[in-house]
């Protein structure tokens, strides 16, 4: 454990270096799991990992995940986040504001998804052989 921890270290500059070793210059995160991402400066980070990563999957109409591995034209979709969302690090969408997520896909027209919007949670989806929950956006 020692060493994992010095070798760590030493990679991000704590190991008594006055610099670091490395810079992060851009992260990309995946809001719509197994579609194209999105480069950003910076990130927060939260206990399930960065800040509007994989926060939203493709399912189909049995509750199972759709990703690139059964469908690759999910890399041809991408999903839009307002700028706000990774400069501020606690954003917050407003309920009333118009801040969304806008899905493109070839040939079909952009779906704008409200981030202030109540939800549902949905049992029994699953990715690969796991289950778990999803949160459904309310109609």
């Amino acid at each position: 454990m020692e060493k994992a921890a010095s070798f760590l270290s030493s990679l991000v500059g704590g190991g008594g270096s006055p610099e670091p070793a490395a810079t992060v210059r851009s992260i990309t995160i995946y809001p719509l799991k197994s579609c194209r991402g999105i480069s950003v400066p910076q990130a927060s980070v939260t206990s399930t990992g960065f800040r509007w990563d994989r926060q939203w999957m493709v399912v189909n109409t049995k509750g199972r995940a759709v990703t690139q591995r059964v469908e690759p034209s999910l890399a041809l979709v991408e999903a839009d986040m307002p700028p706000e969302a990774f400069a501020v690090e606690d954003w917050q969408p407003a309920p009333d504001s118009h801040s969304h997520m806008v899905i493109r896909a070839p040939g079909m027209d952009p779906l704008k998804i409200p981030l202030a919007a109540e939800h549902a949670t949905i049992d029994g989806v699953a990715v690969w052989d796991l289950v778990g929950l999803c949160v459904r956006r309310r109609s």
